[in-house]
């Protein structure tokens, strides 16, 4: 009866640990995870295992410890291989920040006066890695109940997630709602779970979509499998809701991003979805206004008229110095192919 016991106990202790290991290998990040405490727990089970040899007590308890140990030991592995991942993650924000930067210092603009104004507006595309939860969730389910239907979307990760929506829509005089729905550090693989409460609930009238730069920190990359799931999602969201869907490529110069927003640009065109030229971000001096003045232009429930135009203009001129032609987004060639994926 008493080695019965013991078993029980070592299962009930043992089951948190395979969900343990998976949270783990979800999560590619180390961040969270204590090598210490797995440490200690592999001496216990050590200690355990030990004295059923000891004693010469070999039963199907030591059967039970012997598989908790297996587990736990398998979290080792984990957390050396996500220590990888971070840094992975942190070469590939230094890349991306030196990237940003280096259209933004004073000696290649040739404005002195701007360094940390450019330092800031660098800041969004700096992917940060931390857990997000129910909390976030929570929070969003809160402000779900005070948003208008038909209203505009901006779902993404790290880039969208930094954007200061309020100060852009009010300094661009965009009257129309925007919504900030993005998840930090989300991947291609972990959208499912986010789409009704960050889309399904707010009946928007439009989505902008930016996914991709947490993937790409990955060398190993899977374009294919990325594209393919890219699409999936693209149709969840065209048959749950009824609104139109822009797709804003990866804000990035690494070669994965440039593979997977050419494979975008055609997934767009395919689908009926539009896609956001956004390469004229690296040549601006300011990357977040940049970017969303490309955005904005689609965001109007109404035709643009001149003094808006004269508006938008001047606005633009005076914070953005170096935009080039007149800000405006290019569409990609066949945007307008009434196929699948297509609102009008």
């Amino acid at each position: 009866m008493a080695e019965l016991l013991e078993s029980t106990m070592l299962v009930c202790f043992g089951l948190s640990w395979p969900m343990n290991l998976a949270k783990n290998i979800k999560a590619r990040s180390a961040k969270n995870m204590s090598l210490q405490f797995i440490l200690l727990i592999i001496t216990g089970y050590i200690a355990g295992i030990s004295a059923k040899i000891y004693t010469h007590r070999f039963n199907y308890v030591l059967i039970v410890y012997l598989l908790n140990l297996i587990v736990v030991s398998a979290n080792v592995v984990v957390y050396f291989i996500n220590s990888r991942y971070d840094r992975q993650a942190q070469a590939a924000n230094a890349q991306l920040s030196k990237e940003l930067s280096g259209h933004g210092t004073p000696a290649a603009t040739g404005n002195t006066g701007n360094t940390a104004e450019t330092a800031h507006t660098s800041a969004p595309f700096q992917p940060s890695i931390h857990e997000q939860g129910d909390d976030e969730m929570q929070t969003y389910r809160e402000l779900n109940s005070i948003t208008e239907a038909g209203g505009v979307v901006l779902f993404g990760s790290n880039t969208f997630a930094a954007l200061p929506v309020g100060e852009l829509s009010q300094a661009f005089r965009i009257t129309e709602p925007i919504y900030n729905r993005s998840v930090r550090d989300i991947r291609i693989d972990q959208i499912e779970r986010y789409l009704k409460v960050c889309l399904y609930d707010l009946n928007p009238r439009k989505i902008f979509v930016n996914l991709g730069d947490i993937d790409i920190l990955d060398e190993n990359v899977d374009v294919d499998n990325f594209i393919s799931k890219y699409e999936w999602l693209l149709y969840m969201i065209h048959t749950k809701t009824e609104a139109s869907i822009y797709i804003v490529p990866i804000v990035s110069k690494s070669p994965a991003a440039f593979k997977i927003n050419e494979r975008l640009k055609a997934l767009a065109a395919q689908t009926g979805c539009k896609y956001i030229d956004v390469s004229g971000v690296f040549e601006s001096q300011r990357p977040t206004l940049r970017l969303f003045e490309l955005m904005k232009v689609h965001m109007r429930n109404h035709p643009i008229n001149f003094a808006d135009a004269m508006e938008v203009g001047t606005l633009s001129n005076r914070q953005i110095a170096d935009t080039p032609n007149d800000g405006q987004a290019s569409a990609a060639p066949g945007l307008q192919k009434d196929v699948a994926y297509a609102k009008h």
